[in-house]
C-alpha cells in the first residue's frame, strides 16, 4: 500500500514537473515571439525615420541634406515661387528663413498667448462677416482657411485684426487652395489666374511686406506656417466637437474650454490635457502626410522616397485597436517637455509599446531639421484655435452641426475624417440658432 502511494506521489510529481515545464517553454516561446514582433515593427518604424532625418543615405552634410529635401519640393518652388527651406538649397537662405520663423514665433509666453487668445475671437468675429450670405450655413473649410491665414498674418507681421481685409484674405486662401491641388498633378501647369489673383491679395494685405524678391517675399514665411496649420486646426476641430460620442473626449474639450490658454506654460495637468488635444489631432492627421526626400543630389538624378507619416502614426500594432479613431487620452502619459517621449537611441534592447509609439510620433518631422514650431509653439497654437473654434460655433452636444456632403462620412462617426483638400470643401456648418 506504502508502494502504490509513493508509486502515486512520484507519478503526480512528474505530471506537475512535466505541466511546469510546458507553462514555462510556453511562456518563454511567447516572450521571444512578442520580442521578434516588436522588433519587426521596430525596425519598420526606423526605416521611415530614416527617410525623414535623411539618415537612409549615411551620414550627409547640410548642402546634401538642402538639396534631398528641395528636389522633390520643386512643383511647389514652380507653382508659388517659394524660396525657403524647404525648396533651397543656399545654406543663407535656409538659415535667413530659420531666424526669421524663429523670431516670429518667440514671443509666445504665458502673457502674448492670453492677448492671442483676445486676437483669435476678434479675428473669427470678423471672419464671419464675409461669410453670412446664406445663414445659419458656413463653408466650414473655407472659413477656417481665412481665419488661420488671418491669425498668421497676425502672428508673423504683427498685423491688427481691424486692418486685415477679409475679402483679399478669402482671395488668397482660394488661390493657394486652387494652386496647391494643381501642383499635385505633374502634368499640370500652375495657373496664371490664381498666381495673379494670390498676388495682387498679398499685395493689399501686406503692402508694407510685400516685394517681389523672392528670398524676401512674405510668401515664403506664410505658406510653412499656413500649411502647417490650418488642416490640422479644421480636422481636429471637427472630430472633437462634432464626430465625437466618448463621454471622456468630450470631458477634455470642455476641460480644454475652460482652461486654455492660461494653463499655457505652467507644467501641470491642465496643459498637459490641453495640448493632448492637439497631439492626437497630429497624430491622427499628421500636417505632412508623407515627408519626400530625393535619393540622390545629383543633377538629373530623380528618384525619391517617402516616410509614410500617417501610417506609422496610424499603425494599429503600435496604437492599438482603436487606432484610427480621436482619442486624446492615449497621450495624457505623455512627458510634457517634447512632442516626443522616444529616447535618442532606436536599439533599445527591451522594446514596449509605450517606446514604440515614442518613435512613431513625428508630425513636425524629425532629425535635425525639424519644424520651427516644433518645441511646443504649433501644439499650442492648435490646442487654442481649436478651443476658440469651439467658443465660437459650439458643438454637436449644443445644437450645431456639420453637413459633410457624404453619407459614409455623415454616418461613420468613429472612422477617420477624410483629408484631402476636395474631400472638405463640401463640409458645412449649421449653426445653432442661425447666429
Amino acid at each position: 500500500m506504502l508502494a502504490m502511494d509513493t508509486i502515486s506521489v512520484s507519478a503526480v510529481s512528474f505530471v506537475l514537473a512535466t505541466l511546469l515545464l510546458i507553462t514555462w517553454n510556453y511562456y518563454v516561446h511567447r516572450h521571444h515571439e512578442d520580442a521578434r514582433r516588436l522588433r519587426l515593427i521596430l525596425d519598420r518604424i526606423i526605416e521611415h525615420r530614416k527617410i525623414a532625418d535623411f539618415s537612409f543615405l549615411g551620414k550627409t552634410t547640410i548642402d546634401q541634406r538642402l538639396k534631398l529635401r528641395s528636389k522633390p519640393n520643386a512643383r511647389l518652388n514652380l507653382t508659388f515661387k517659394l524660396s525657403n527651406s524647404f525648396t533651397t538649397s543656399d545654406q543663407h537662405v535656409h538659415q535667413a528663413f530659420l531666424n526669421r520663423a524663429r523670431h516670429a514665433i518667440s514671443p509666445a509666453h504665458r502673457s502674448s498667448w492670453g492677448k492671442l487668445s483676445v486676437v483669435t475671437q476678434e479675428i473669427l468675429k470678423l471672419s464671419r462677416k464675409h461669410f453670412d450670405d446664406a445663414p445659419p450655413y458656413i463653408p466650414l473649410a473655407s472659413f477656417v482657411r481665412v481665419a488661420v491665414f488671418s491669425i498668421e498674418l497676425h502672428v508673423l507681421f504683427k498685423i491688427d485684426p481691424s486692418n486685415i481685409d477679409f475679402g483679399e484674405a478669402r482671395k488668397a486662401t482660394t488661390a493657394i487652395n486652387r494652386l496647391w491641388i494643381q501642383s499635385k498633378n505633374p502634368n499640370s501647369m500652375p495657373s496664371l489666374y490664381n498666381q495673379r489673383v494670390l498676388e495682387d491679395a498679398l499685395e493689399r494685405l501686406l503692402p508694407n511686406e510685400f516685394h517681389r524678391e523672392d528670398r524676401t517675399h512674405p510668401l515664403n514665411l506664410i505658406m510653412p506656417a499656413y500649411e502647417t496649420l490650418w488642416r490640422v486646426v479644421l480636422l481636429t476641430f471637427v472630430s472633437i466637437a462634432h464626430r465625437n460620442e466618448d463621454s471622456q473626449t468630450t470631458d477634455e474639450l470642455q476641460k480644454a474650454v475652460e482652461n486654455v490658454p492660461q494653463c499655457f506654460d505652467q507644467k501641470n495637468d491642465a496643459e498637459m490635457r490641453a495640448l493632448a488635444i492637439a497631439k492626437e489631432g497630429l497624430r491622427l492627421y499628421p500636417p505632412t502626410k508623407r515627408i519626400y526626400r530625393a535619393t540622390s543630389t545629383t543633377d538629373g538624378e530623380n528618384g525619391v522616397v517617402a516616410a509614410n507619416v500617417e501610417k506609422v502614426h496610424r499603425d494599429r500594432q503600435v496604437w492599438g485597436a482603436d487606432a484610427l479613431q480621436y482619442k486624446p487620452t492615449r497621450f495624457h502619459n505623455w512627458r510634457r517637455d517634447g512632442t516626443s517621449m522616444a529616447p535618442k537611441q532606436a536599439t533599445r534592447p527591451n522594446i514596449d509599446v509605450e517606446y514604440l509609439r515614442g518613435l512613431s510620433y513625428f508630425p513636425f518631422g524629425v532629425g535635425g531639421h525639424p519644424c520651427p514650431a516644433s518645441r511646443g509653439f504649433g501644439e499650442k497654437m492648435i490646442a487654442l484655435l481649436v478651443v476658440e473654434l469651439t467658443r465660437h460655433f459650439g458643438t454637436r452636444q449644443k445644437g450645431s452641426k456639420i453637413h459633410f456632403g457624404n453619407v459614409e462620412v455623415q454616418k461613420q462617426v468613429s472612422a477617420p475624417l477624410p483629408s484631402g483638400r476636395e474631400d472638405m470643401e463640401n463640409w458645412v456648418l449649421e449653426i445653432e440658432g442661425g447666429n
